[in-house]
Formats: C-alpha cells, structure tokens, sequence
C-alpha cells in the first residue's frame, strides 16, 4: 500500500516555468503548475510528433499549450522534432545533454480568453478546441505523482486495482443567474435512460467541491507516455485525447440542476417524457403531421386551377379549348393523389384508436356502445369521428366507389379486412392508375383534405375544418405554431390561410390524448422522437456559451467509498467550436477535376460506380426519363404557361412476368462534373435571397494547366 499523498500536477516538462521567472517560488505555486494541460496540435500525424518531442526536448511541450487563436490569427507551429534522417545514437545523446542544460524557458499562463485588434477592432477571442475536421488535435496531459520531495510518479497497480482516466465537465451559472463566472460544474452522466450534465453538489468546508466523481459519470481513457526528464530520471507523462467531434452531443444534452440526493429524477435528453407525451408525439407524427402536409397540398392546388381571368386572349377563341374540363381535370389529379396518402393516414390512425383508444375504437366498430363510454373527452372525440360527414362534390377517379359516410364509417371500413392494408402497404403504383388491376385498393373513398367544386369554382377543404367549431380541450402550447416554414406577418394571404387551417389540428392532438385513460393498463408506444428530446434539451440550455473544463482522475477500484477518487484541479477553460464555426480553420482538401473533359477525354474513363436499383425504383425512373427541366417549370406554373406533366402509365420494370431490377454502372468523373455544375447553379438561385455570391468562390489562374498537349492527343 502507497502511503504517500496522490495528486495530480500538470505535466512535469512544464514545471516551474509559468512565471516570468522559471524556477522561482511564484512558479511553482502558479495555478497552471497543479492543473492539467490542453496540448493543441495542428497535423494529423500529432502522435509522432509529441512522441518525437518527449524523446528529443521534453521542455519544447511548452509550445503546444493551446492558446485562443482563429484562422486568422493562427498559433504559431511547434517544432517539427521527428527525424526524418535517423541519427547515431552519441549524436542524439549530445544533442540530448545540449538541450538539459540550457536553462528553463518561461511560459505565459494559460487563459480563456484574449482580447485582441481585428482589422482595427478590438475583439475577445475565447480559447476554443478546433475538431480533427478543422485539422485541430488536443490532448489533455499531466502527471500523477506522490506528494514527496521530488514529485515521483505514482506507480499503479498492475492486477488493475487502479484506473486513471479524465471527465470533462460543464460550467454553467448559478441557478437564477444568466451568466457566469463563478461557474457550478455539472458531470456528463449516463445511465440506463440517457445522458445527462448533472450539477456537483457543494460539501461545506470543502476547498475544491467538485473534485469528486458522480456515480455514473463518464470517464475518458488516459494513456502512459515515457519520457526522461532533465535530470536523465525515468518519467511518465498521462495523455488523453479530449473529444471535440462528441460537440454537439455535448451541446445537446439535457441539464439537470438537481442532484440526485435530492430526489430529482435522472433525466436524459428531454425531461418528464412520460408514457402519455409518447403517445402524443406518435399521434402527431403518424396522424397529424401527414394530414397538414396533405392540406398543404391541397390549399397550394386549389389556387392554380385556371379560372376565366387567367385565360389568354387565344385560349377564349378557341373553340376546342374545353375550360371546365381543364378545371375538373385539374381538380380531379390533385384529389386522386390526396385519396392514396387519405386512406393510408387513415389506416394509421384506425391503429392508434385500436391500440391505446379502445374503448372508443370499440364504439367506432359499433356505435350503440358510445353511452359506455368512461370520460366526456372520449364521447367528444367519438362524436366528432361520428359527425364529419364529408359531403359531395369532390371531382375524383373512384372506380365506382361511393364515399364513406363519415369518419368513423371510414376508419372501420381501412381496418374491416386484412387485404386492404396489404393492398395499401404492397401497392407499386399509385392511386388511380391500377384501379382496375389491382383490387385491393379500399372499397370507398375519403378525403381528408381535396379540392372540393362549389357552383362553378374550386376551393380547398376537408374535415379538419369542422375542428374550429369543436367544443373541448384547446392546443398546448408546444404544439401551436410548431410547422414550418412559419408564417410571418408579410407573408401572403394563401400562407396565412393554410397556417390557420393547419392548426386546428393541433386541437385534434388535444382531443385524442385527453380521451386516453390515464388509468388503464398501458400500452406500448415508440420513444420520443430524437428532435423532440433535442427540443427540450436545448430548452434547459438556452443561451449558455459552452464552457469546458477537464479533470483527470485517480479510481482506486477495490477501495470503493474509503479510498474516494482523487481528481485534479480543472483544466482552463475553454469552448468546443462547431463545424462551422466561423473561427475555425479550414483543412486543406484537394479534389483533381477530370483534364480533358471532352467527349473523347471523357469516354475513355471507367464507369466503375454502382447503382443498385429495384424494380419500383426502376419503374419511376423510366416515368422520369422523358421528362425535362422546362417540363418541370411548366408544372408548376398558372395558366396560360401550366402544362401537366406526361407521366406514362408504368409500373415495376418487368421481363414477361418477372420482375427485373438493375445494377446500373455510371462513370464517377461525369458525376462529378455534373455536381459541381449544379452547385453552382444553386448557388447562383438561391442567392437571391442569401446574397452570399461574392463569399462563395475565388479562383487562382495555373499558367500552363491544359486538358490536351499540343496537336490535341492526350
């Protein structure tokens, strides 16, 4: 058993220099002399070189401390120590010998922030950690040692009785405080439900509180690096990579302020997600979400429905130009699409009833039995299922059908027989083009949002909009307002509209969770989508900076609460730059464009890229292949300029009866090409309402660089 003190120094190479005194009693008791390093490396080959520094010049660590710096104002390179030409070994011992006694440099302390002059303008740049992407690599390094004269390194046990390891920790302010310093520190802790930052209780009478470790926390992995210390002494220096691209999952974990001593329950990333709020974002994601993009569509068609106004002069003397049939038809496409997402929406809410409503499923199957019902939220909800009658003239290729009555005769009707949701789900072509051949489709017809005929004009509609009217439980307000793109208020008065229409039914979501028994035996539900979780999390985080620190940590595995953990001071803090943060550095990436880009340059590449393609896939694209980029705009323009698009009938890619699919070999130079083009059409579109074209491109003329030598052979 060691009977010396254990503690943490930052690592000894360091020792004594951060003063302008190297040696001097005020370096010794600098802070920096008793935390942990952040060593900063800008080559991917950062391994071999921090190696070749211990073995070369210990001391030379000193100039990878990381300091804040930008790409613009980048830190300067340490010294490149590897040999690249191998020396005797009586060489590199004089050069060794040389280099120990020439006197002890000083450092500057570490800081979290510099201020600085940009351009004439004054600025605090913080200390943040760059990602391997931005070609930025840190590690946290320090030694273990006894408490004794000359700081000897603490020898572990071999039987793996000991473990060290670092944390990284959060700061964030004190509760009711926005900003800090002083900071509290949370630990990043997971456990069976997540991960989440955890606020270290204070102990009273305790110099460093939060140099202890939480049950659960994360501990990153230390590794031994030898080296020999001025005085020819055997050291061992313990170095850990710090991970900056873990970033944002960091940033997007949920706070809990709380400790668990208190009572609080251990969270992860969105807290309180109960049983119920998975039901309810099931509900929304199957049911509700689906049925507003389908209104969407439907309040988008129902304006470009030609009316007489937009008729050209050519069009109203033309004999053969049939303009109620060109309405009907209109009308008539964009209610056949909306019938095929209807039923399927339908079949996932008949689900959702069945599953976690099925009281009133059962009243959907026979409504004599809605007096049974427990609640007055489960007879609002059935007699609003029971009362949406869909009325009539909805121009649509039905084949015959007859629309159901309402919504509850459409819900029972999507559930009635197993062929039709094997009909819905099998299905390879969309609704109407195989309503001959493919019987499967449902007997009946129900839209829950189309274009409606009323008199001689075509106007949007559904069931949706008897919601408005509904008595009961209003939206919450995490739901209201939740679609997107938002409408502002410049937006146009079609916007605004089909944002009104939308949210009514969020209400819906309302009347559907309020019905569910919470006191009935529960039911299985999906977890809560990650976007909802990030949401709330995010939430609990709101307008915090991202600090840092890091604390390297001693376990003595076997002793358990005798032996607590011994932790380090916290490293200097510092940020965790994003990917695109507009401070990083740029890796340099170099992508060679084909020379000779003509037909006969190009022809001679290998099409070697594989497209595995079935035979669906390969149906829709022979549909596609006729089809051009003025076809598409045409779309999608009013009269006099709309054309519909020519889709032939096609379905699965077939040989006699046989399905056939495709492995399609394409050649990666023309795809290439193709992408860059089309970037930089885009780029070109869109800046009309990002502006960013004299950001996005500079080029630099090679004198020289030709795709053909002289006479045109390659």
């Amino acid at each position: 058993m060691n009977p010396h003190t254990t503690l943490w120094t930052s690592p000894a190479p360091l020792w004594g220099r951060f003063d302008s005194s190297p040696g001097s009693v005020a370096a010794a008791l600098a802070t920096d002399q008793a935390r942990p390093a952040i060593l900063r490396f800008a080559s991917d080959d950062f391994m071999d070189q921090l190696l070749a520094m211990l073995a070369a010049d210990p001391r030379q660590i000193g100039s990878l401390i990381a300091r804040p710096e930008t790409w613009r104002s980048p830190s300067g390179d340490a010294p490149d120590l590897i040999e690249r030409v191998p020396l005797p070994r009586l060489a590199r011992a004089l050069t060794r010998l040389r280099k120990r006694q020439a006197p002890s440099t000083a450092l500057s302390p570490s800081t979290h922030a510099v201020v600085e002059k940009e351009n004439g303008v004054e600025r605090s740049k913080p200390l943040k950690l760059y990602q391997p992407a931005h070609q930025r690599y840190y590690l946290v390094g320090a030694n273990l040692v006894c408490e004794r004269v000359g700081f000897p390194d603490r020898t572990l046990g071999a039987t793996g009785s000991e473990h060290v390891g670092f944390v990284l920790r959060r700061l964030f302010p004190p509760k009711g405080k926005e900003e800090g310093p002083p900071f509290e520190e949370y630990a990043f802790v997971k456990d069976a439900s997540d991960a989440r930052w955890q606020r270290i209780a204070a102990d009273a009478g305790v110099a460093d509180p939060a140099a202890k470790l939480l049950a659960g926390e994360e501990l990153l992995p230390l590794f031994p690096l030898n080296f020999r210390d001025d005085a020819d002494h055997p050291r061992r220096l313990l170095a850990g990579l710090v991970p900056v691209g873990r970033r944002e999952e960091y940033m997007s974990t949920y706070k809990q302020h709380e400790t668990l001593l208190e009572g609080a329950r251990p969270g992860g990333l969105a807290p309180g997600g109960t049983m119920m709020t998975a039901r309810k974002e099931q509900f929304k994601m199957e049911v509700t979400e689906p049925w507003k993009n389908l209104i969407r569509s439907a309040y988008t068609a129902a304006p470009r429905i030609v009316d007489d106004g937009s008729m050209s002069k050519d069009q109203k003397s033309d004999e053969k130009f049939d303009l109620p049939r060109r309405k009907r038809d209109a009308a008539t496409a964009a209610n056949d699409q909306a019938q095929g997402q209807s039923w399927l929406i339908l079949l996932d809410f008949a689900d959702f009833l069945y599953l976690h409503l099925r009281p009133v499923w059962d009243c959907v199957l026979d409504p004599s039995q809605r007096d049974g019902l427990k609640n007055e939220n489960q007879r609002r909800l059935f007699d609003w299922l029971n009362g949406t009658a869909i009325g009539s003239g909805w121009p649509i290729s039905g084949g015959g059908r007859a629309f159901a009555s309402n919504l509850r005769d459409a819900l029972k009707r999507i559930r009635e027989k197993d062929e039709v949701r094997q009909g819905l789900e099998g299905a390879t072509r969309p609704f109407p083009e195989t309503i001959d051949t493919e019987p499967a489709w449902p007997s009946f017809l129900y839209l829950l949002a189309g274009v409606n005929k009323v008199n001689d004009s075509f106007v949007a509609g559904g069931v949706h909009e008897s919601l408005a009217k509904l008595a009961g439980p209003q939206a919450e307000a995490d739901d209201v307002g939740a679609d997107f793109p938002p409408s502002s208020s410049s937006s146009s008065p079609l916007l605004a509209a089909i944002d009104q229409q939308v949210a009514s039914l969020d209400k819906l979501v309302q009347l559907v969770i309020t019905a569910i028994d919470p006191d009935a035996p529960a039911t299985p539900a999906p977890p809560l989508p990650f976007a909802l979780r990030l949401r709330d999390a995010l939430k609990s985080t709101a307008g915090d900076p991202g600090w840092f620190v890091l604390r390297c940590v001693h376990v003595r595995c076997d002793c358990g609460p005798l032996k607590p953990a011994v932790l380090s001071a916290a490293s200097e803090r510092f940020q965790l730059a994003s990917f695109f943060d507009p401070d990083a550095p740029a890796r340099p990436i170099r992508i060679s464009l084909p020379l000779d880009t003509t037909t006969a340059g190009l022809r001679k590449h290998s099409r070697n890229t594989a497209f595995v393609i079935s035979d669906v896939l390969c149906g829709q694209i022979q549909r596609a292949k006729g089809l051009g980029f003025v076809d598409l705009v045409l779309s999608v323009l009013p009269w006099p300029f709309h054309k519909d698009l020519d889709l032939h009938e096609m379905g699965p890619c077939q040989r006699g009866s046989t399905p056939i699919g495709m492995i399609c070999s394409l050649s990666l130079p023309i795809i290439t090409i193709c992408a860059l083009i089309l970037l930089t059409v885009i780029v070109s579109l869109f800046d009309l309402i990002f502006r960013w074209l004299p950001w996005f491109v500079i080029c630099f003329p090679i004198p020289g660089l030709k795709a053909k030598k002289t006479g045109g052979s390659p």
